[in-house]
């Protein structure tokens, strides 16, 4: 069933919320957060800027509302797979694994993206700050799982989310063989458990 408030809406402005912030995304994804600009992003949608003040009061609040749909827990698909009830602990390393490996849902492009919008804003650091935050801790409730603690378990944790991250970051380029191929050894030294071979088939079929 159509909503008729966005029917009307739409009707108006020939625009709706998400597709100003997709546009925004874009941009930030392929230039940085300085880039984007009102004009810009009614250019690229085919309309004037007088639709954009529909759902943004300025620049500064489409900025806002991005970092915190970006922020939003509901969005945050990497922590939506680690929220996910486990039997397993050791399942849940390989969710996480093959969420950020496959890139379908997860987007390595936008999280690097605010990192480095976050390099020059305050608001984006701290919201960076929230989402790694809110992250780790349930990959230290893993790896608790798995038998550590404390400390242990926590710095384990960083260590295998930047291990993830740091692969973004640094832009490194691996054909699927080369990621599977190294898989188990990675698995290896960062949980300390090695990987079940069924686990590997399951990751293998996912990517």
């Amino acid at each position: 069933m159509v909503d008729a408030t966005s029917v009307q809406i739409r009707g108006n402005t020939k625009t709706t919320r998400e597709e100003w912030l997709q546009a925004a995304r874009d941009v930030l994804v392929a230039e940085g957060a300085a880039h984007i600009k009102i004009d810009r992003l009614a250019r690229g949608l085919g309309v004037t800027r007088g639709g954009f003040y529909w759902f943004f009061r300025n620049r500064q609040d489409l900025l806002d509302q991005l970092l915190a749909d970006w922020k939003s827990s509901r969005s945050d698909r990497v922590f939506q797979t680690l929220k996910e009830p486990f039997s397993d602990p050791i399942d849940l390393f390989v969710r996480f694994t093959v969420a950020l490996v496959n890139e379908r849902e997860y987007s390595p492009a936008l999280d690097s993206a605010v990192r480095d919008w976050a390099r020059t804003s305050v608001r984006a650091k701290k919201a960076v700050t929230l989402v790694d935050d809110r992250r780790i801790k349930l990959l230290t409730d893993a790896f608790k799982q798995l038998g550590y603690s404390g400390e242990d378990a926590f710095i384990r944790a960083r260590v295998f989310y930047f291990h993830q991250v740091g692969y973004y970051a640094m832009e490194l380029r691996e054909t699927r063989e080369q990621r599977l191929h190294y898989l188990p050894v990675y698995f290896k030294v960062l949980t300390g458990f090695d990987l079940p071979a069924e686990q590997l088939e399951k990751i293998a079929a996912e990517l």
